[in-house]
Parts: C-alpha cells; sequence; structure tokens
C-alpha cells in the first residue's frame, strides 16, 4: 500500500486547556527544530509574549578560546527569542561529542536523567504572557538521557508537541509514525510543520501531509539566509 492511501490518523481528543508552553519535537535530526523553534518565537512575540527558551540538553557542542562549551541551537533560540535567559540557562548540559545525548552522558562521569532535564526546562518560572519552549533533541524517540528518551521528557513535563517534518523524501511515512507514537503517549499535538530543508524541497509533501491528517500543518519555506522569520499561520 502507498504511503498516499492510508487512512488519515485518528486525532479527535479534545484540545486541552494551553498550559503556557510547546515541546517541539521532530521526525529525525538535522531537519531544522532549532530554526522552526526561532520561527515560532518570532510568532510568539509579535503577538505579544515574552519567550523562553530551553533546550535542556545538547551535545556536538563548541569548544570555546576559554574551555566553555558553546550550543549553536541555544544561542540560536537565545537570539530568535530576545531573551533575558543567558545560554546556560537556555542550555543546562552541554556535551563536546557529536553523538546522542545519552552516549554523551553515558561516556562522561555524570548521571543526567529525565527528571533533572524536566527540571532544566523551569515550567514553574513562567508567568502570564510568557511560553516556554521546550526543544528537544534528534526525533521523538530519540535517546535523551539515561533512562528515557525525547518521548519520555515530553510526557512528564505535559505540553501540547509541535512536530517538525524535514520536507524530503520519505517524510510522510516519518510523520505519520511520529504522530502514532505522539498520540500512544496521550500528548496532543499542536500543530505539525513542514519545514523546507532545501530549496528544491517537494511542496506536494505538504499538501499530502494536510490530507492525511486532522491536525493543523503549516509550511515553512526554505530560507537560505537561516534567518528566524514569524511562522505563517501559527497560533496558540
Amino acid at each position: 500500500m502507498s504511503e498516499h492511501s492510508a487512512n488519515p490518523p485518528a486525532h479527535t481528543e479534545k484540545k486541552p486547556s494551553f498550559k503556557g508552553g510547546f515541546f517541539i519535537t521532530g521526525t529525525d535530526t538535522e531537519i531544522g527544530k532549532s530554526f522552526v523553534s526561532g520561527c515560532i518565537a518570532k510568532s510568539l512575540l509579535a503577538a505579544g509574549f515574552e519567550v523562553l527558551p530551553r533546550k535542556p540538553i545538547a551535545s556536538g557542542c563548541i569548544k570555546q578560546a576559554d574551555g566553555s562549551l558553546l550550543s549553536e541551537d541555544a544561542l540560536f533560540l537565545q537570539q530568535s527569542s530576545q531573551t533575558h535567559l543567558s545560554l546556560r540557562e537556555i542550555c543546562n548540559y552541554q556535551f563536546e561529542a557529536p553523538i546522542s545525548p545519552q552516549r554523551a552522558i553515558a561516556s562522561s562521569d555524570t548521571i543526567i536523567n529525565i527528571a533533572d532535564l524536566a527540571a532544566a526546562c523551569r515550567l514553574s518560572d513562567a508567568v502570564d504572557k510568557q511560553i516556554t519552549l521546550v526543544e528537544g533533541a534528534g526525533g521523538f524517540y530519540s535517546p535523551l538521557a539515561l533512562d528515557g528518551l525525547n518521548a519520555d521528557l515530553a510526557e512528564r513535563l505535559q505540553l501540547p508537541v509541535i512536530l517538525v517534518v524535514g520536507n524530503r523524501l520519505g517524510c510522510i511515512n516519518q510523520a505519520l509514525l511520529s504522530i502514532e507514537a505522539i498520540g500512544n503517549r496521550g500528548l496532543h499535538i499542536h500543530c505539525i510543520v513542514v519545514n523546507d530543508i532545501s530549496a528544491d524541497a517537494d511542496i506536494d509533501n505538504f499538501t499530502d501531509l494536510q490530507s492525511l491528517t486532522d491536525i493543523p500543518v503549516l509550511h515553512n519555506s526554505y530560507n537560505e539566509n537561516k534567518e528566524a522569520l514569524p511562522l505563517s499561520g501559527f497560533s496558540i
């Protein structure tokens, strides 16, 4: 059976009340989650909200001259959100090796569990007109801590989920599998963002995915300058 002939996945649960934040995950790694997060931050700023970005753990960080580590994703989130939060507040756990966070933790002398990452997100800090954007690492089922996956952190936080889909061959299959996985955790998907990761990304993937789910599907066009702009159609 072709993926285009699949029945639309069920998504009939009642929309939960907004909890002051979103968990941003993806169908895979290197699909532009941080870029989309930055675009969402711009949309929220334009709507009058203050954005509190959190990427609780990151690997593949760059060692600076003073020996400290820099997460480029955290820096992008800081700049896009125009936040007062420091890079350490945004990204509490940083590792240099370009491997999964779980492997990075295991190869270090630290113990970091899902509970630690949830605490680093500091959801209770958000007050009226503040929205916390929590970005995971890799895909929804990617290993994230010693005792769990991105999915486990999302389930613990209980935030509505934004699913980023890298617009490339095979993305519809990955999107539908991710939708099912998120639903199996009892989480609400606020929207799906099909993100063009190249200038020649196929717009048909966006239109086809719209026909396969009743979840709102947004499209983020390729931006050669990698400048975060408000995401068209996004609202809370």
